[in-house]
């Protein structure tokens, strides 16, 4: 049965071995039974008793999602890793997620804690807009082929490469960018690569201009790169364009965030007649 209201769903620590095990459960769910990292819940018990945090979604006694993490220092920053987040698939036009990682943010924000780390698939535009818009995050470093190739669907049969999260919680949270300002920003002269629609109706990468912080120009404050807002759907018709995909964005985060650049938002705007997916790369 699928919870229609938002009020009968319960956010809470999992402290028992019945949640953890469901924890590992909906892991399986989600990412696949032959999946290689998946954590078991003696695992999940040690984290949380060793300065980490396991959260669960429940309806009843019913797990309808969970958001791990596990405890550590970046030099004399207190830190946590946010390991998992999972949430069911009937479920998750509810934002449970969302719900899962405030209540995550403000527990730990009274512990102490500074910052929140996590990876990301760069080509999820969902999770690109639900990390920069909903949570605030800041992406300074891409990770090319981070776990290797997985048997997991999810990913598609690409590399595993990841943007890393960083989320500063102990700062007050941003106010989310005006639509209308991203569409008046992005135009030919700040963006990044120039993409093109095949007659099959899929988004096609154009190759990145690496030269927009050209020093003789002293560089722009702030410059876009275009995302596809349907990957899954090219992996499935056309995994050699995902691949190309993967690569455009690999070469072009790679450049600007080792030269000054850190991506700061996700944002939609009109290019050429049509609705794009854009990161923000921002100077520091």
């Amino acid at each position: 049965m699928i919870v229609k209201k938002l009020s009968r769903i319960t956010i809470r620590e999992v402290s028992d071995i019945q949640g953890y095990r469901q924890c590992l459960k909906l892991q399986q769910e989600t990412w696949g039974r032959d999946f290689i990292d998946l954590v078991p819940g003696s695992m999940l018990m040690i984290a949380q008793k060793t300065g980490g945090l396991v959260l669960g979604a429940f309806s009843g006694n019913a797990m309808l999602g969970f958001v791990f993490g596990f405890a550590g220092w970046k030099g004399d920053l207190k830190i946590q890793w946010s390991d998992m987040l999972a949430v069911k698939k009937a479920y998750r036009n509810l934002k449970i997620g969302l719900r899962l990682k405030l209540r995550q943010r403000q527990i730990l924000r009274e512990r102490g804690v500074q910052e929140i780390y996590w990876t990301f698939d760069p080509l999820e535009s969902k999770n690109a807009y639900f990390n920069f818009r909903k949570l605030g995050i800041t992406v300074e470093q891409y990770l090319p082929n981070l776990y290797g190739k997985t048997q997991s669907p999810l990913h598609r049969g690409l590399e595993t490469d990841r943007f890393l999260a960083i989320w500063r919680i102990q700062a007050a949270p941003a106010s989310p960018p005006a639509k209308v300002k991203a569409a008046a920003l992005v135009d030919e002269t700040n963006l990044i690569n120039r993409c093109s629609v095949s007659k099959d109706s899929l988004l096609m990468p154009g190759r990145p201009n690496l030269r927009l912080l050209d020093e003789k120009r002293g560089g722009l404050e702030q410059v876009y790169l275009e995302i596809p807002n349907n990957i899954s759907q090219i992996s499935r018709k056309n995994l050699r364009l995902a691949r190309q995909w993967q690569l455009c964005i690999r070469r072009a985060s790679l450049h600007y965030l080792s030269r000054g650049y850190t991506i700061q938002g996700f944002v939609q705007a009109m290019v050429e007649g049509r609705t794009g997916c854009f990161y923000e790369f921002c100077r520091k």
